[in-house]
Order: C-alpha cells, then sequence, then structure tokens
C-alpha cells in the first residue's frame, strides 16, 4: 500500500493519498471556539447580548471549563511523573542500557515535555512527537558518543496554547491497524510569505516537499537508520471536556445576566410617598443626609431593596458546576472546597477517588504510546552505540502513570513505624536520597560527613561531666 502511493508522478497526488486520514479525531478549528473563552458565545453575541447606545456595555463573564477540564486532567496524570521499571535480571549489560536510557529520558527533560504534550492531546485530541539525532559529541548518555537525540512534538493546537509545533497530522494504517506512515503538515513564515511544508516519515525514509506559490516541491528523501517510523502519535475521539461546553456555556450567560441586574441595581433606590411641601427639593442620586418635608403626616422616604436573590443565583451555579464535576470525574481542587471545615486528610484523599477511576480509564492509551516511543528511542540508543545494536531492544520497560494524590509523608511514616513496633524503617543512605538536597553523586561524600560528625560527638561526651 505505502509503496503504490509514492509511486504515483505527481506530489499532490502522493500528498493527497498520505492525508487519507482514517481515525475519527475532532477538527481542532471548531475545538478552538469551545477552548478559548475569549471565542465564546458570551463574548460575541451581539443579539442576545446586544449593548445598547447610550447604556453600560452588558456583562461578558466566561467559564473556562474547558481549559480548566484539561489543565486538571494533565495535573492528575503528570504531576506525579510518569514511572519506568527496568526488567535488567541484574544482567551488567541490560542494566548498563538501562542507565542509558534513563540518562536519555532524564536530559530531554521527558517530565516537562509530557505535561506539556499531554494537555495538547487532552484538549486537540492528537500529538505526534519525532525524534532525531543531531552530531554533537557528548557523554550524555553514560558513554561517549557522536550523537545526541532531540525531538519535536506536533499539535493542531495552537502554539499559543501548547508552546509547541503547531501542524496538522495524518497517520496512515494498514488494513492490521499498524501504523505505515506518520505525516506533518505546518506553515512558516519566512520573508513576509506563508511557506507549507509537509514531511512524511515511513520505516524506510523521510520525504520533506515545500509549497510555494502553490506549487509543491521535494526538499528531501533520506534513509531512517533504525528502520522504523521514528516517532509515536496518539489521538482520542472526543476532548476530555466531552459534553460540557453547553452547561458552561448557562453557567457564563447566568452570571452574566446576573451582573447586569447588580450593575443597575447595586446602588440604594429611594421611595417617596406623599407630596413634599412647595419648597422642599426633590432627593437626587444617594443624598442621604438631607431633612424632608410633607405637607401630609403620612409621607414617608424608604429604600427599596434591591430585586436579587443572589443565594438563588449561587446555587444554581454550584448545581451546574457540580454536574460538571461529577460528569467528568474532576473534582474542584479550589482552596475554599479542600480547606471546608470537616475535610480531614482522609477526606481530601476520599475527593480524589474519581479523577483516579478517570486516570486509570486514560492510561491505557497512554502507556502504549509511551512503549511505542520508548521502543524508537531503544533503536536510536542502539544506533549511537553500534556495540548494543542486536541487544538493546530486549531491554523490557514497564511505563506506569501515578494519579496525583494529596499525600503526608509525615502521616505516612509514622503509620509505618507504628507498623513495625517503633522501628528503623529507612537507611540513612535512602534518608539523604530522598531529601533531596544533594546530588546522586554526592551522597556518598555527604554520608561520609554525617558520619564523621557523629564520631566526634561521641569522642566530645566522654569528655563532658556527666548530670
Amino acid at each position: 500500500m505505502i509503496q503504490e502511493i509514492f509511486e504515483q508522478k505527481e506530489i499532490s497526488d502522493i500528498i493527497d493519498l498520505l492525508k487519507k486520514k482514517t481515525v475519527i479525531v475532532p477538527e481542532w478549528d471548531e475545538l478552538k471556539y469551545e477552548y478559548d473563552p475569549s471565542l465564546h458565545d458570551i463574548m460575541t453575541d451581539k443579539v442576545g447580548r446586544k449593548d445598547k447606545r447610550g447604556k453600560p456595555k452588558v456583562a461578558r463573564i466566561t467559564y473556562g471549563v474547558q481549559k480548566l477540564a484539561t489543565r486538571r486532567m494533565t495535573q492528575m496524570a503528570f504531576t506525579i511523573p510518569a514511572k519506568r521499571t527496568y526488567k535488567h535480571g541484574n544482567d551488567p549489560l541490560k542494566k548498563e542500557q538501562a542507565k542509558a536510557l534513563e540518562k536519555l529520558y532524564q536530559k530531554v527533560r521527558i517530565d516537562a515535555l509530557n505535561k506539556k504534550r499531554f494537555k495538547a492531546y487532552f484538549s486537540a485530541c492528537e500529538i505526534a512527537t519525532i525524534w532525531y539525532v543531531v552530531k554533537k559529541k557528548n557523554f550524555d548518555y553514560g558513554f561517549e558518543s557522536e550523537y545526541k537525540l532531540n525531538s519535536v512534538t506536533y499539535s493542531p493546537m495552537d502554539e499559543k496554547f501548547s508552546k509547541m509545533e503547531q501542524a496538522n497530522l495524518y497517520p496512515l494504517f494498514d488494513e492490521y491497524g499498524d501504523m505505515i506512515a506518520l505525516s506533518v503538515e505546518f506553515t512558516h513564515r519566512e520573508n513576509e510569505k506563508d511557506i507549507t511544508y509537509f514531511e512524511a516519515y515511513t520505516a524506510e525514509k523521510k520525504y520533506v516537499w515545500k509549497n510555494e506559490d502553490g506549487e509543491w516541491v521535494q526538499l528531501k528523501e533520506s534513509p531512517i537508520p533504525i528502520k522504523k517510523i521514528p516517532g509515536a502519535y496518539i489521538n482520542r475521539p472526543i476532548p476530555i471536556w466531552e459534553d460540557q461546553t453547553n452547561n458552561a456555556k448557562e453557567i457564563e450567560y447566568t452570571l452574566s445576566r446576573q451582573s447586569d441586574i447588580l450593575r443597575r441595581n447595586s446602588a440604594p433606590v429611594m421611595k417617596v410617598l406623599g407630596k413634599l411641601v412647595e419648597d422642599t427639593d426633590k432627593p437626587e442620586g444617594d443624598t442621604s443626609r438631607e431633612v424632608y418635608q410633607f405637607e401630609d403626616v403620612t409621607g414617608n422616604i424608604d429604600y427599596v431593596k434591591p430585586p436579587v436573590d443572589h443565594e438563588a443565583v449561587d446555587a444554581f451555579v454550584k448545581t451546574i458546576k457540580d454536574n460538571i464535576s461529577e460528569e467528568l470525574q474532576l473534582p474542584s481542587l479550589a482552596l475554599k472546597d479542600i480547606t471546608g471545615a470537616g475535610m480531614t486528610e482522609e477526606a481530601r484523599k476520599q475527593l480524589l477517588v474519581d479523577a483516579h477511576l478517570k486516570v486509570g480509564e486514560e492510561d491505557g492509551d497512554i502507556i502504549e504510546f509511551l512503549s511505542r516511543e520508548c521502543n524508537v528511542l531503544k533503536s536510536f540508543l542502539g544506533l549511537i552505540n553500534s556495540k548494543w545494536k542486536d541487544s538493546i531492544g530486549d531491554l523490557e520497560v514497564e511505563h506506569e502513570i501515578i494519579p496525583f494524590v494529596m499525600n503526608s509523608e509525615s502521616a505516612d511514616i509514622e503509620n509505618l513505624s507504628k507498623a513495625t513496633g517503633g522501628k528503623q524503617i529507612m537507611s540513612q543512605r535512602l534518608a539523604v536520597q530522598r531529601a533531596g538536597y544533594v546530588s546522586e553523586e554526592e551522597i556518598e561524600e555527604e554520608l561520609k560527613r554525617i558520619q564523621e560528625e557523629e564520631e566526634l560527638d561521641r569522642k566530645a561526651d566522654l569528655f563532658q561531666p556527666s548530670l
């Protein structure tokens, strides 16, 4: 199938075939009107929320549940970094390879990258990360190398939101569900002109074309040295906020209407009953220190309470917000919600049960993506270190997504100490390591200094008079 595509004579025909997307993914051009509060109906509605000449502009209050849900899901899944477990069976070679792979992850700052790219995944519904080597002498992975690895992540999401390269993604799968090509199309501004580039990756080659003035021109065709698509792709059928846009819209319109009423009625309204004495000025504005005289003893002045039932509006909005949290399984973590009366540590943990279930529902696809990417990285390490070419592929790596939990380490340590009858539950070396105040390389030196100080204290005690 892939061969037939590249046998086409016209570049435009090749690109059209590569663009035949078989996965169902929402268009970002539509999703952005939900994700970006500045594009919500409440901001653009000029009929139902029409400004009237000579009067204050109508209120337009946004509620960005889409952004909130995206951030909350990313935080729940990646605040605690994804865990990698290497199964090396104490084989010295496998241990060395595992160490090199972990160093690679640290050098590319994989934890920060995961937060950025999965934020785009949860909102724009698809991402692709492409890995490549650059020629630069280094010792980053525990051995001397002429090359180092870099990556670029593409997403349809606007760069101002994702801080990554914005591109259209076109994965191509065969009848068995295996990806046989991954293409990205992006536009760069060059010399005051928009130039469109189209890159295609197969297991054998990388192709690069550019479109300038409506004509496609091939720039590059190069072999893929690892003999597999040098990247990973993941998609989802709906954004993480699912069908909550209408609920958010109801909140926006309700709060905006209430804001209009508050504006009109926040100043006290004076009610005059009866006829004022002829020489008395009528009350104006919020004048309140004047004495008014009435012709009749039944005359009276009073203030009218604004016709705003705040409690009813607050209850209505809270009900919708609770519905949103329940349906999305992403609870509110606002300070007032987690520090309320009676909110114990155990209760705060229970608050996140739904969110943990949600992470468990999502992590299968995420782990599959991370595992596929890991295989690509192992192949590149086998290319950089030729001694590992035929063996590093056998290194088993398990990925785990650990949902965020509001833990009190002191409480956990106290519980463990009680369970062991007050005995020591951690070595001094591990305690120094867990504290994180010194680097891994300095731990042994720090332990040595601690032991020397303890020895000095013991010697000093010998010369202290007993009490």
